[in-house]
């Protein structure tokens, strides 16, 4: 006699594969329930969650919505860290390219943050090698080497106002570029570059401090040792408009003048604090101002200025460097004690090209003096039209 436990496991037999169940009609053979049944419905799962976390990755990679993380810029920066100049942090939108160490020119990348409501106080961070092999670096001496900018001291090479900064990778980190090419450096800028008005300290401290948030993290990144400290506290105030320039010390250097103790129309900004550049610009209108002199007194910066050097206008000669002279720029590299140093003389206006000519040899020879490798009298070329 069979057993209760028998009868109950009797029914519960699979059965023959050419019977259905009652109740069921029978299936076509392609019909798409047969084909979910078996091993298909698992990997036609398998293909769904795999499309979900592609989606998900591509959030991630732009860094929005529900995936969004609180760092941003590689993960240098955190939601608090926006704060004082994103309206609402937590919704700002990061779109990033990530820093690739093995590019023939040093390391890349770049990062651009925005407000979810596509704010105009955007914020775009680069890593990116400074060299003039293209010839296309003027933007970029416009921009981050103009006298808005402060020297961020400290052995440091950077600086930064409240909208532009910039710092080096230290050279431990990468190495000292050759003769030929600029240092690596991560900048950010801010917004629509503005130049005409008063530079805001509070601002500007915020820009330096961020951007030596952004170095450490790629040095470290990058394998390297080693951080650099928040500068802020050593920091003068903001460059301001100097309007009390005597006529025979134009943009602060003793000895400078046009003759006859004229005076240009316009007051100039000077840079404030020792640094890498020395920069006066007057009468900031746009992105260039009507006329700079600068002196590029770190020699990492001057191989920016190599290819305008030596091929910038008629030649201007001299025992100590070499250089040029066009209608609108003067410039000129002399060996200084401290290396290459390039001085720079530029009108952005019609009809300044005799003032040109009268204050590049005057500043060359001043700049000269004050930095020890004087003297610098340089023999100019005749004017154009002349015989």
């Amino acid at each position: 006699m069979t057993s209760t436990v028998d009868e109950s496991n009797r029914y519960e037999q699979p059965l023959p594969a050419d019977r259905e169940q009652l109740g069921e009609p029978r299936l076509p053979r392609w019909h798409w329930r047969r084909l979910l049944r078996g091993r298909v419905r698992p990997l036609l799962a398998a293909g769904l969650a795999g499309m979900l976390l592609g989606v998900g990755g591509m959030a991630w990679q732009t860094q929005a919505g529900p995936f969004a993380p609180d760092e941003v810029c590689w993960g240098a920066l955190s939601r608090d860290d926006l704060a004082p100049v994103f309206r609402e942090p937590e919704d700002v939108k990061a779109v990033e390219a990530p820093v690739l160490g093995d590019h023939s020119e040093g390391p890349t990348g770049n990062c651009q943050l925005t407000n979810s409501d596509g704010d105009e106080w955007a914020l775009t961070a680069r890593v990116h090698q400074l060299n003039d092999r293209a010839g296309d670096n003027s933007k970029w001496v416009d921009e981050f080497l103009s006298a808005r900018l402060t020297p961020l001291g400290g052995g440091l090479l950077g600086m930064a106002s409240d909208n532009r900064a910039w710092l080096a990778i230290p050279d431990g980190c990468l190495g000292r570029p050759g003769t030929l090419d600029g240092p690596t450096v991560v900048d950010i800028a801010r917004g629509d570059w503005i130049s005409d008005l008063e530079p805001r300290t509070e601002d500007r401290d915020w820009m330096a401090r961020v951007v030596v948030k952004l170095v450490n993290k790629v040095s470290a990144d990058l394998g390297c040792t080693g951080t650099t400290a928040d500068p802020v506290e050593r920091l003068p105030k903001a460059a301001r408009y100097t309007r009390t320039e005597k006529p025979d010390a134009l943009c602060g250097v003793k000895g400078l003048t046009l003759g006859k103790k004229r005076k240009p129309d316009q007051y100039p900004m000077i840079t404030d604090g020792h640094g890498p550049v020395r920069t006066c610009d007057r009468d900031i209108t746009g992105s260039q101002p009507e006329q700079r002199l600068m002196t590029v007194e770190d020699p990492r910066l001057a191989a920016l200025f190599s290819r305008m050097t030596l091929n910038q206008g008629d030649r201007v000669h001299s025992d100590f460097g070499f250089g040029g002279l066009g209608p609108n720029l003067g410039i000129f590299e002399a060996r200084c004690q401290a290396g290459p140093t390039v001085f720079l003389v530029q009108a952005n206006e019609s009809g300044m090209s005799a003032d040109l000519r009268t204050l590049f040899p005057r500043y060359v020879a001043a700049e000269a003096a004050r930095l020890g490798c004087g003297p610098l009298n340089l023999e100019l070329p005749r004017p154009s039209g002349s015989r």
